[in-house]
C-alpha cells in the first residue's frame, strides 16, 4: 500500500533544532513524544519513530483479527458515572455541516466519525470506518463498520449517508452562511459510495493534510433519510447522528447527553476506543458565563474540567491538591489580531498598527513573562513553523516610526475599534491593544466585548463596525485549520477580514490572489521536504505584506486540570480539537 504524507513527514523530516509532534508535546524538561530530531541544536540522535499512520490503516484493513496495540486498561476503569464540564452559552445550532461553535462536546458524542486523528502519538484512530486507505495521491478509500444504526430511526448507516454528509458542504457554506470554512473540505472533489459498506473520496489536487482535516468534528455521519425530509437543508435541532450518546436535554440550563442503547460494537477497536459502547454513562454540561463561578464549581467538585486556564499563576492554585491533576504542556494557544482590511489598504498603515504594539510588555504583562512569538503556522506545530528569530524580526516595536507611517499613509482612520469575545484573555488583550493604538498612533481606540455568538456575527458582517479584531483560538493538527485558517482569503480572511478577491482595492485582491495560490501550492506538494519550502515561501509573503493581520504572541505553555477521579483522561491531546469529546475509553472512578 502507498505510503501517505504524514507517514513519510515525519519519517524523512530531519531539522538541525529538532521538533516535537503538535501541540501535544510536553513542556521543556517534561516527558515528551519526539518526532524526529534532536532535543537541541547538537543532539542529531534520531529516537524511535512513531507508526505512520498509513502503517495503521493497513493493519486493520490486511490483519483484522489482531487489534492495534493499546494501553493497559486502569485499575477501576468500568462503565458508570457522568462526567461534567461547562459553556458559557448554550449552542446556535447541532447540524455538523454548519455549526461548529459552542456545540463541540454534542456533535463529537451524537455523531459518528470515520475516524479521528491524534497528534501525540501521530495516529489515525478508527471509529465508522476500519481503515483509511490511500491507493494514489488523488484517493481515499474508506471501509465501514457493519451495525451502525442512526438514533432517529434504527435505519443503518451506509456510505450513502457519508457521500451525502460530506458533498453539502459547498452548498452549506453558500446558502446557510456554515461556519466550517472552504479550507477545512475544499480538498474534495467528489464523494462516492462504491458500494453499501464503502465511501471513497476523490480529490481536486494532492492535498497533503486531507486525512488529518477529515478527522475534525465537522465530518461527522448526518442520516440522509432524516436530512431528506428537512425542507430547510439541515438538521440544525434534530439529532440525526449514530453515536454513542442521545440528548437528553438542551435548553438554557445545559446539555445532558446519555448512553444510545444499540451504539454498535467495533470490532479490533482503535486505540481510545471500546468494542463496546464508552464507559462513561452520562456527559452534563453546565452554562456556567462568570469565570469566577467555573472555578466555584470546579472546586466545589461540580465539574470536573476546568479549560481556559489563562496562566501560571492561575495554573498555580489548582497544583499540590489531590482532588486534581494539574499538568503543564506545551503551547495549544493561539491569538491572531486581524485587520478590516478594506481599511488599510496602505501597506504603511498596516506597518504602523504593528509597529505600535509593544510586544514584549504584552509577554510580560499577559503572559508573566512566559511568551514567545507566533507565526502564519503556529508554534504548537513546530515542525511546520518559522523559528523564534526570524518571527521576532518582524514584531518590531518603534512607535516614533509607527506615528510617521501612520500619517505618511492618509489613512483616515481617528477611532479604531477593537472587537474581541468575554473570553478572559481576548478581552485583556484588547484592553492592552487599545492603549497601544492610543498612546503610540495618537489615536482613539476602544475593546468591544461580546458573548460568542455576537462575536462571530460581528466577524461576518459585509461592513464592519470594528477596525481590528482579537481572535482567541486553539491549535488544531494541520497548518491549515490553526493559524492558516485566519490568514487564508478562502477561509476565514475572506469570510471575515474583509480580505479576498471581491473587494475594489486592487492592492488588497493582488495579495489575496498571492496567498491563495501560496497556501494551494503548500497544501497540494506530497514531498515533505518540498512543502516546508514552499510553506515557508508562504509565511514570509503574509510576514511581509502584513496580510490580513498579525500575529500576536502566544503563551509559552498551556496548562489541563482536571479532577482526579477521572481516568485515562486524554491531558496530551485534550487541548486540540474534539479529543476529549471523542474518547471512548475514559471512565470516572469507582
Amino acid at each position: 500500500m502507498r505510503e501517505s504524507y504524514w507517514g513519510r513527514y515525519w519519517r524523512r523530516r530531519r531539522s538541525r533544532r529538532g521538533f516535537l509532534i503538535g501541540g501535544a508535546a510536553l513542556a521543556a524538561g517534561s516527558a515528551g513524544l519526539v518526532a524526529v530530531g534532536g532535543g537541541d541544536d547538537d543532539d542529531d540522535a534520531e529516537p524511535e519513530e512513531p507508526a505512520a499512520p498509513e502503517e495503521t490503516a493497513a493493519a486493520a484493513t490486511e490483519a483484522p483479527t489482531e487489534a492495534p496495540t493499546e494501553a493497559p486498561a486502569a485499575d477501576g476503569a468500568a462503565p458508570g458515572g457522568t462526567f461534567r464540564q461547562h459553556k458559557t452559552q448554550i449552542d446556535d445550532g447541532i447540524d455538523p455541516g454548519l455549526k461548529v461553535i459552542n456545540n463541540n462536546e454534542i456533535l463529537a458524542r451524537i455523531y459518528n466519525h470515520t475516524h479521528l486523528y491524534k497528534v501525540s502519538t501521530n495516529e489515525f484512530l478508527f471509529d465508522a470506518a476500519t481503515a483509511m486507505e490511500q491507493p494514489d495521491n488523488l484517493t481515499i478509500i474508506f471501509p465501514l463498520r457493519s451495525g451502525m444504526t442512526f438514533h432517529h430511526d434504527g435505519g443503518a448507516v451506509t456510505a450513502e449517508d457519508v457521500a451525502s454528509t460530506w458533498s453539502r458542504f459547498p452548498s452549506l457554506l453558500a446558502d446557510q452562511g456554515s461556519q466550517v470554512n472552504e479550507a477545512n473540505w475544499g480538498f474534495m472533489d467528489t464523494i462516492t459510495a462504491v458500494d453499501e459498506s464503502t465511501a471513497q473520496v476523490s480529490l481536486k489536487a494532492p492535498a497533503a493534510s486531507a486525512p488529518v482535516l477529515m478527522a475534525s468534528t465537522a465530518f461527522g455521519l448526518v442520516s440522509k433519510a432524516l436530512l431528506d425530509q428537512q425542507a430547510n437543508g439541515n438538521v440544525q435541532e434534530l439529532d440525526a447522528g449514530a453515536g454513542p450518546y442521545v440528548i437528553e436535554q438542551r435548553d438554557s440550563a445545559g446539555v445532558a447527553l446519555a448512553r444510545y442503547p444499540e451504539y454498535y460494537a467495533h470490532e479490533n477497536p482503535s486505540t481510545h476506543f471500546l468494542e463496546g459502547a464508552p464507559y462513561i454513562d452520562r456527559h452534563e454540561t453546565r452554562i456556567i458565563v462568570d469565570r469566577a463561578a467555573v472555578k466555584a464549581a470546579f472546586f466545589a467538585g461540580d465539574i470536573d474540567y476546568i479549560p481556559g486556564i489563562a496562566d501560571r499563576i492561575e495554573f498555580d492554585e489548582f497544583t499540590g491538591d489531590d482532588r486534581f491533576v494539574a499538568k503543564e504542556v506545551a503551547s495549544t494557544e493561539a491569538r491572531f489580531l486581524a485587520y478590516d482590511n478594506i481599511k488599510f489598504t496602505d501597506r504603511r498603515a498596516r506597518e504602523a498598527v504593528s509597529l505600535a504594539i509593544n510586544y514584549d510588555a504584552m509577554i510580560a504583562t499577559l503572559y508573566a513573562g512566559d511568551g514567545v512569538y507566533d507565526g502564519p503556522v503556529g508554534q504548537a506545530l513546530p515542525g511546520f513553523a518559522l523559528d523564534q528569530e526570524t518571527l521576532k524580526s518582524y514584531r518590531e516595536f518603534d512607535p516614533q516610526k509607527a506615528r510617521q507611517l501612520w500619517e505618511a499613509s492618509g489613512t483616515d482612520v481617528e477611532h479604531i475599534r477593537i472587537e474581541t469575545s468575554i473570553d478572559p484573555r481576548g478581552s485583556t488583550m484588547a484592553e492592552f491593544l487599545a492603549r497601544q493604538m492610543e498612546e503610540n498612533l495618537g489615536v482613539t481606540a476602544e475593546p468591544l466585548i461580546h458573548d460568542v455568538t455576537t462575536y462571530v456575527a460581528r466577524a461576518r458582517e459585509p461592513i464592519k463596525q470594528w477596525e481590528l479584531f482579537v481572535v482567541p483560538y486553539n491549535a488544531s493538527t494541520t497548518p491549515e485549520i490553526y493559524n492558516m485558517t485566519m490568514m487564508n482569503p478562502n477561509a476565514f480572511a475572506g469570510v471575515s477580514w474583509s480580505f479576498g478577491v471581491d473587494q475594489p482595492d486592487a492592492s488588497l485582491v493582488a495579495n489575496a490572489e498571492k496567498l491563495i495560490d501560496l497556501t494551494a501550492a503548500q497544501a497540494q506538494e506530497v514531498d515533505p521536504d518540498l512543502r516546508l519550502e514552499k510553506m515557508r515561501e508562504m509565511q514570509l509573503f503574509a510576514l511581509d505584506e502584513l496580510v490580513p493581520g498579525i500575529n500576536l504572541p502566544v503563551p509559552g505553555h498551556s496548562w489541563v486540570v482536571y479532577n482526579s477521579r477521572v481516568g485515562n483522561f486524554p491531558e496530551d491531546d485534550t487541548l486540540l480539537g474534539g479529543f476529549l469529546n471523542r474518547t471512548h475509553d475514559m471512565y470516572i472512578k469507582g
